[in-house]
């Protein structure tokens, strides 16, 4: 049976010029705050799946690309900073608007973006529930969903976001830490931190 661990609830905070972002030719930004602020490693072929809920500070109080989520950070012995792999999911703002945003990282960074409809004033939060779970049938694959709940906090339906083929396709001798995230690219606005709260830690499953 795979074993359940949890968090406690947390806030985390980030300072403006921080990221997670891998762009050719050599720009390599890893300095975005995490709880716990070192992962704790565990081996990559034992992780099942990982489950982060949070929420940003009200839309007017947002910038250019400030966001929040669930980081996964794979390191091995001997692999240098700038070539260890990472996927991060959560809410980005970006052009006024929150988006469910992943990236991941093998070698180079890619992003997607899926608009939340339900967000309709920037007085509110955004806000949202994000679950990385890898298949039972395939277990080189993982996909991202993005949890939908009602008023009352049930989920309603997991809806599918992003599917990776390649975090597990080699496994021996890496390590994963799991955990939560914030940061901030842009410093135009100023020094003001940007503070997102985790109103359930973070929930992972690995397998004996």
């Amino acid at each position: 049976m795979p074993t359940l661990k949890t968090t406690e609830p947390f806030s985390l905070s980030s300072t403006a010029g921080t990221d997670i972002w891998r762009k050719p030719p050599s720009h390599n930004a890893f300095n975005a705050s995490t709880f716990p602020a070192v992962l704790p490693l565990y081996k990559l072929n034992s992780f099942q799946r990982a489950r982060i809920t949070f929420a940003l500070p009200p839309g007017n109080q947002l910038r250019q690309y400030d966001q929040a989520g669930l980081l996964l950070h794979l390191t091995k012995p001997g692999v240098p900073e700038n070539k260890t792999k990472w996927l991060k999911t959560g809410i980005e703002w970006y052009n006024d608007r929150p988006y469910i945003s992943t990236v991941s990282c093998d070698a180079w960074s890619d992003w997607s973006i899926v608009p939340i409809p339900e967000y309709t004033s920037a007085e509110t939060r955004p806000r949202a529930t994000i679950e990385v779970e890898r298949l039972a049938k395939d277990q080189n694959t993982v996909w991202v969903y993005w949890i939908s709940r009602d008023a009352e906090g049930k989920e309603t339906e997991r809806r599918p976001l992003r599917e990776l083929a390649w975090m597990f396709a080699d496994v021996e001798g890496w390590s994963i830490g799991i955990g939560g995230y914030t940061c901030r690219p842009t410093t135009e606005g100023g020094e003001g931190l940007l503070e997102a709260q985790f109103e359930e830690g973070v929930e992972f499953e690995l397998s004996d």
